[in-house]
Order: C-alpha cells, then structure tokens, then sequence
C-alpha cells in the first residue's frame, strides 16, 4: 500500500501521461470508429448480464458539497470508516497500471479526483481491470469510496466501487492545456482548478477545449461539457432574471403570462412571425411584444404589472441581436416619471 501511495500521488497529479489501448480512453481511433466501439462495448456488456444504463443509483452527497466538507483534509489523511457516494461526469482518465487507475470527476462544474486501486476495491481482482477498462471520457459513472487526500494534496475518493450509469458514445475534444491566468503564480492545486471565471471579468476563449462558435452555439451540451467556464453565464443569467422578478415582487408587482400568438401583430414595429392554427384554419403571428396585453390588463385594474417571457421578430440577426429573446416589460399605473 504504501509503494501503490506513492504510485497514486504521482500519477494524481498528472505526472504521469494519459495511456492509451484497451485500459485507456481509445481516442487513437478515428470518431466514427470510437462510436462503432462503444456500440459494440454496450452489446458486450448486455450480453454479460450488465445494464449499461442502470435504472438507480443512491446519491449520498454532490460533487460541490463533498469537495467542501473535506476540504480541511490535511495531506495524506483518509478517512477510512467514512463512506460516501457521488456520480459525475469522467473527463480524464489517467492509467498507472492494470491495478490502479486515476479519474477526473466533474459534476456542477466542480471536479475531484477519483483514485481506484485494486488493493481496496470492493471488486474481485480478477475482474477490476475489465470493470475498469470500459471506463472512457465523457462516462457518467458513480463512485462509492472512502474520502483521502493524496501526499501531494489532492483531495480525492478513493473508490470502494465504480458503477457505469451513462456511457458516452462519441470522442470529446481533447482536454485544454491552458489555464486561468487568475491563477497565475498559486498553487499547483490551485492551477489545476482553474475554471475560474466569475462575472465582471473576461473570458479567456482560446484556453477553451472547444473552440470553434458554430460548434459551441449549435451543440450547447458539449460547450457545456467541455467548456466548464460557460455554465457561469447561464447562471448569471439565472439570477438577472430572479433579481428583476424579485424586485418588482418586492413593490407589489403582479407577474403574468399573455398570449404569444395573436391575430394581429402588435405592440412595436417589426416584422412577425407568421404560424398557422390547424383547428381555427387561420394564420396567427407570434408575438413582437406583450405591450398590448399588459395594457388592457392595466385598464382591467390590475395597477401594476409585468411579465418576463419570449418575444419574436422576424427579422436580421447577429451576435447581439437574436430573432427570439427574453424581454421584460413592466407597468404602473398612477405613476409620474421625470425624465432628467
């Protein structure tokens, strides 16, 4: 155990380059090729008696709450009778040997590193390989362990068992080399957690796995996937949205919902979208804006309204102008506004 301790702290720290063949992540093969071997991996696995999308899997914690309840986990402390479970994504694979292999988890944009050796694991010797060996990027997998760190402090789980919930089908982009420049001059720890960006700050583009804008932008999912930076966009854009509800919520607005389809276009000068109702036989046009409706709702007596929602204009587009997008439009009755 100890030999293998300090086999796992270098090869957890990436000392040791990704291997390759049939314990590694196959990616000496072309894309449809790897498919084709994933298909057949699937096929091996059923007719073993294995799912491959197992129906259930017991969470015990999230990726986000286990790196912060053992963060205060001093370097080469493991806490052997403490048991835990997570699922994440894998997005790196690291291969020592036949008997001990590395994992990069990632779940909510929060990674921890997984470290199964066949010493403490839970499945028969004999078969850890292969269990192990069917392992690729991109696998959603769940890990029952035990929480360590290494020597070199990473703060890792040591897995008990390792269970295939979703394999990935297709090769990802190759992991990026780049990181941060927040980080520059910390720690070795603090550099390879270094999906750093917060609102307020730029984006660094180019240290992105994925880089190419037509690809990002049409397969959202493996922007997301591999890009761990984006995910603070649709979070900050989350609570925009949660802040201007809650404050209008706070001075008594009342939020509605109104049609998106009318019989005529109205409510600002642009061109429409035009549908057409099966049932009624007519054509509608989708909505340009709700000024219309929340107007006669104000007539109707409700004093102060809004509504946050999509609105459509059928007309040119670019990188900040888009044919459909979130608008919130807000009215109050009885007030006077001075324009200065």
């Amino acid at each position: 155990m100890e030999q293998e301790g300090d086999n796992m702290d270098i090869a957890g720290d990436g000392i040791l380059p990704q291997q390759h063949g049939p314990a590694g992540d196959g990616e000496e093969t072309d894309p449809t090729q790897y498919y084709e071997n994933r298909l057949k991996m699937l096929d091996s696995l059923r007719s073993a008696g294995v799912e491959p999308y197992p129906h259930k899997f017991d969470i015990a914690i999230s990726i986000a709450d286990y790196v912060a309840k053992y963060n205060s986990l001093g370097a080469g402390e493991h806490l052997l009778t403490v048991t835990e479970s997570l699922a994440g994504r894998v997005m790196s694979k690291r291969v020592s040997s036949s008997k001990l292999f590395f994992y990069d988890l990632y779940g909510d944009g929060v990674k921890v590193q997984v470290m199964a050796g066949a010493s403490y694991s839970e499945v028969a010797e004999t078969e850890f390989y292969k269990c192990h060996s069917v392992v690729k990027r991109g696998d959603i997998v769940g890990i029952i362990g035990y929480p360590g760190r290494s020597s070199r402090g990473e703060l890792s789980i040591f897995a008990r068992n390792l269970i295939l919930l979703s394999p990935c089908l297709h090769m990802l982009p190759n992991q990026r080399t780049g990181r941060c420049t927040a980080v520059a001059g910390k720690t070795t720890r603090a550099k390879a957690d270094a999906d750093c960006w917060v609102p307020g700050i730029g984006r660094n583009t180019e240290a992105y796995v994925l880089k190419d804008q037509e690809t990002r932008y049409r397969q959202r999912y493996l922007d997301l996937m591999v890009n761990h930076q984006v995910r603070h966009i649709f979070r900050t854009r989350s609570r925009v949205i949660s802040f201007i509800r809650r404050f209008l919520d706070e001075r008594n607005f009342l939020e509605v919902e109104t049609p998106m389809m009318n019989l005529i276009p109205g409510g600002a000068s642009a061109k429409p979208f035009v549908t057409h109702h099966n049932e009624l036989n007519m054509d509608l046009y989708m909505r340009i804006a709700p000024e219309l409706h929340l107007k006669q709702l104000v007539v109707g007596g409700l004093d102060r309204v809004y509504e946050i929602g999509k609105q459509f204009r059928n007309e040119g587009f670019d990188l900040t102008h888009s044919p459909e997008f979130t608008g919130c439009e807000f009215y109050m009755a009885f007030m006077q506004t001075t324009m200065t």
